[in-house]
């Protein structure tokens, strides 16, 4: 997400019935990029949000905890410096997780929404700078396909952090499936459902032609395929992993009332 005061700005959606609300802007004239992330003890989601782009090292960033009644954003100064910019991430269990840059390399920061406390973790050999993040099995996981245009192959990688106190992480390769009915490059990652299937959907949607989304299970290695019918000229497809279809479910929706002056909380 990225907003200006003449531009974008950020929006929260519910996809089953199209209603959406825009969030007030945390700074005027200045892009930002804003993640959300939701602290499910509370039952509380927040947006946190830093100057863009990379050279606003300065910037402190602002959170904005969306709830009843009006709120402001808060000036969060005492964040370390790092520049922050990059638009890979995911919120699991509370720790919303994003990459950002210091001076000399690039981390993933682990920001609990509850304490609005975070940590840095090595990127383990930047690894994360080309794949997705994914939560896999409430465990953060960045996973790449990779491509062997020679022989026509490709591979799926998946790196897991095993332990965020301690960082460590797991790697596991996955062979692409020759009986697949899309070739590997013309397919991206969706994410990883919640029994730890990889979602894959196809770049393009064409007119008149099939449109796939794969199902890939890393412990059985097995691929299976599902085509959507009836898409017309839609021209654009969105894949949302465990996307729950409740009509009551417009908690973030009802907080977006919210005044643009920003309050420091040191």
């Amino acid at each position: 997400m990225g907003s200006k005061d003449s531009g974008y700005v950020d929006v929260i959606l519910n996809p089953i019935t199209g209603k959406y609300a825009s969030l007030t802007k945390p700074r005027q004239n200045i892009y930002s990029c804003s993640y959300l992330g939701f602290d499910p003890i509370d039952k509380k989601f927040k947006v946190l949000s830093k100057a863009y782009p990379l050279c606003f090292n300065w910037d402190p960033h602002r959170i904005l905890t969306l709830g009843a009644g009006k709120h402001r954003w808060r000036s969060k100064i005492n964040f370390p410096g790092y520049k922050f910019g990059f638009f890979k991430r995911i919120c699991i269990n509370g720790v919303l997780f994003h990459l950002a840059k210091t001076d000399y390399e690039i981390h993933i920061v682990c920001f609990d929404v509850r304490s609005e406390k975070f940590k840095f973790i090595d990127t383990g050999s930047h690894h994360a700078l080309s794949g997705k993040f994914v939560n896999y099995k409430g465990k953060l996981g960045v996973i790449s396909l990779n491509f062997d245009k020679a022989d026509n192959t490709a591979e799926l990688r998946m790196w897991v952090l095993e332990d965020v106190e301690n960082p460590k992480w797991s790697k596991h390769v996955y062979t692409w499936p020759k009986h697949a009915p899309v070739n590997p490059y013309y397919v991206s990652i969706a994410g990883v459902t919640a029994t730890g299937d990889i979602i894959l959907t196809m770049d393009n949607f064409y007119p008149n032609s099939p449109f796939y989304v794969l199902y890939f299970n890393p412990e059985r290695s097995t691929l299976q395929s599902v085509e959507i019918q009836g898409l017309g000229n839609s021209g654009a497809v969105y894949a949302f992993i465990d996307h729950v279809e409740d009509l009551n479910a417009n908690e973030p929706l009802k907080f977006c009332s919210i005044s643009e002056e920003g309050a420091s909380d040191n």
